[in-house]
This record gives C-alpha cells, structure tokens and sequence, in this order.
C-alpha cells in the first residue's frame, strides 16, 4: 500500500470511530454492557454549558475542546459564552489541506483532530458565538452532516495532488472555501457585541482572552520518555504536535483528580470502542471493575502498543463522583445532544477506564500538582 492511501484510509477510519458516537450510527457498535445498580454521587463539578450534538461529523475534538474553552472562560471571570465550534472548524479544513498538498499526500487530512487544533485556530483566526456562526445555511436541517462537504474536499486535494501533469497553482484556496461555503456557509469577517463591532480574532484577544498558551496535553506510555514532551503517535495528529508531556500512569491520575477537585475542567482523549463502553446507560468501565483489578502502567502500554485502545473520541471531563462502594468516577461531557443517555449527554467514567482507556488529557497548567508541575520544568 502507498503512503498516500495509507494516510487515506487511517483518515476515514478515525473520522467513522469519531462518527460512532453518533446515537443514529448506534446500532453499528457491539452489544453493549453495564454495571448493574450504580449510584453515582457528585462530589465536584464545574461550570459548563449543555451538551452540544456534532451530529455526524467528526468533529468531536473540536465539541469537546470549545466546551473546554467556555468552562475556562467561565472560570477565569469572563463570562457565560456559547462559542462556535463549526466556527474553528471551518479553518481546519484550508490548514489541513495546505499541510496535505505540500506533503505531496502524505499526511492526514479527515474530520478528526485533537485539542491543540482549537487552540492554534483559535490564536491565529480568533472565535466567535454560536449566535453569531452556526454553521448551518438558511432553511437548512439543524444538525450538522458534514460527510457529502468532507467527500467535495478530500476530492479537491487528492486531485491536487494527483494531477502530475502540472503542479499546484495558487486557486486551490478559492476552490475550497467555495465547497465550505456552499455546505456550512461563510465565516463573519465582522461580528457585534455588546454594541461594538469586532473581528473574531479582537473577540477572542479582547474579549475572551483565554490564556491559550497555558494549555498543555500530557498523556502516559512508556514509548515516550518519562516527563519530557514528544509527539503523541495518533492518526489525529496532522499537526506533528509533539509537545505532549509524558508521565507514570499514577501520576496521571493524581493530575486530573487534583484539577476537577480544584475546579479545572480537562479534555479527554479516549477510545469508545470497547462494548463496556455504553452511552445509553452514562458508563464507561472495563474488566477490571468488575474483578477489582487495577490497571496499570503495562497493561495501559500493551493495549496502546497493539492498538487495544486507538484514537476515537473525545468529551470534556467536568466532575469527580463517587459510587455506591466508594470507588471513583469522572462525571464527563460528551457531544450528543442533551437527549442522549439518563444524564442529559453526560457519562460517569471509571477510573480504571481512563488508566486504560484515556490516550491523553488537557487543561491548565495551574491545574496540575505542584509537585508534578516542577518536575515536568512547567512554570
């Protein structure tokens, strides 16, 4: 198989895995399980806004980072916001294909991205509120299908690329930004708020000012050196980000628990396709609950190593619960709508799923422990 159609075909595979937590693909998916008579008792929470659907699209990194970002807003005093997400992913597509054709093909180039991909959007063509750009056209069905406008544009730049008769010219960029706007419309170049007319990247500095670079990712394999940054090896990854910090499975932990119970919200990273994995029910679990196992730093390494947990998801994480036997619980947000589940779109996560299952997690950097902070070199 060539490069190019091996980097084609893990971008439709990981954008169907993003696509599965859509509850009208459902069905698709194995036959579930649950634990039977869970409790859950929240103990902490943060602020954040209802659950969103992405509908079908992969556009999961981009629901749950925003969601993300409107909790950091709120926290940081600046107010209630409900962002655009169809927004950020608008400019993903012309970053994506830029990166593609000057790879001649050879990188990644689906739905799907990772949380880094909101902040660096963000920075470089600011945000704006889902009231000012939705992404949706006028009279069109309110839910987002992105998958005839991904089939236009994955068209446009395999024919870049494939056209060896002449080399790319500088039209490209029109071309697309006419199939996305002829399927989610244009972007505002003005927008008004509070009276005052601004661009989105003035909205975003001024109004939100989000500290954007104070965001890390960190994640947890041993393929990767112990509390240095490197490149998480993941599909998604069409940007090489390769400032993930690496740390020990408990020290993993120890950080998310002491960012929920400080009120920092995180971003979860995670793969949904186990059946111990059911949003019908709000649960998230694997063996190991059942037996009283932990996992640990091996097993987490050997199901990443052969692909036992892949790159799927991703949902904001937004509490710390506790159930009917004291075990612990992450409460966490997913992009299916209020509708989905008994939890109005949320789902209680063991801890065992996420040492397992959780491919890396972002927040703050105030969110981390001290003790882990100074060792990571984070001021």
């Amino acid at each position: 198989m060539n490069r190019k159609i091996l980097f084609s075909t893990i971008a439709v595979f990981t954008a169907i895995a993003c696509l599965f937590a859509v509850p009208s693909l459902a069905q698709t998916r194995p036959e579930k399980q649950s634990l039977d008579d869970k409790e859950f008792t929240i103990i902490k929470d943060v602020w954040r806004t209802p659950a969103k659907s992405q509908g079908r699209t992969g556009t999961c990194w981009c629901f749950s980072t925003t969601s993300f970002l409107e909790s950091e807003a709120y926290r940081l005093g600046r107010g209630e916001f409900n962002l655009s997400e169809i927004h950020t992913v608008y400019y993903a597509y012309p970053e994506k294909a830029d990166r593609f054709i000057r790879m001649h093909g050879n990188n990644t180039a689906g739905q799907g991205g990772l949380s880094h991909d909101v902040f660096y959007i963000a920075g470089k063509y600011g945000l704006v509120r889902k009231a000012d750009y939705d992404g949706f056209l006028p009279d069109a069905e309110k839910t987002h299908n992105h998958s005839e406008m991904y089939s236009a544009f994955k068209g446009l730049i395999d024919g870049i690329v494939d056209n060896s008769r002449s080399r790319p010219s500088y039209n490209w960029p029109n071309a697309l930004k006419g199939i996305l706007n002829a399927y989610i419309g244009a972007v505002p170049e003005k927008i008004n708020y509070n009276g005052a007319e601004m661009t989105p990247k003035q909205f975003a500095d001024d109004v939100l000012n989000l500290p954007l670079d104070d965001y890390v990712e960190i994640t947890s394999y041993s393929y990767m050196p112990c509390c240095k940054k490197g490149e998480l090896l993941i599909p998604d990854n069409w940007m090489h980000y390769d400032d993930f910090y690496n740390v020990p499975i408990d020290a993993y932990i120890k950080i998310i628990d002491h960012a929920l119970s400080n009120g920092y919200s995180v971003v979860f990273d995670l793969d949904v396709g186990a059946p111990t994995f059911n949003s019908s029910v709000g649960q998230a679990f694997v063996e190991e609950d059942k037996n009283g196992g932990v996992v640990d730093q091996k097993q987490r390494d050997v199901l990443f190593d052969s692909w036992g947990t892949q790159d799927h998801h991703l949902e904001h994480a937004v509490g710390i619960a506790k159930d009917e036997k004291g075990a612990t619980w992450y409460l966490v947000k997913d992009s299916g709508g209020t509708e989905r589940g008994p939890f109005e779109g949320h789902e209680y996560f063991s801890e065992n799923f996420v040492r397992a299952k959780v491919l890396f997690i972002v927040l703050h950097k105030d969110g981390i422990p001290a003790d882990i902070k100074a060792r990571l070199g984070i001021d």
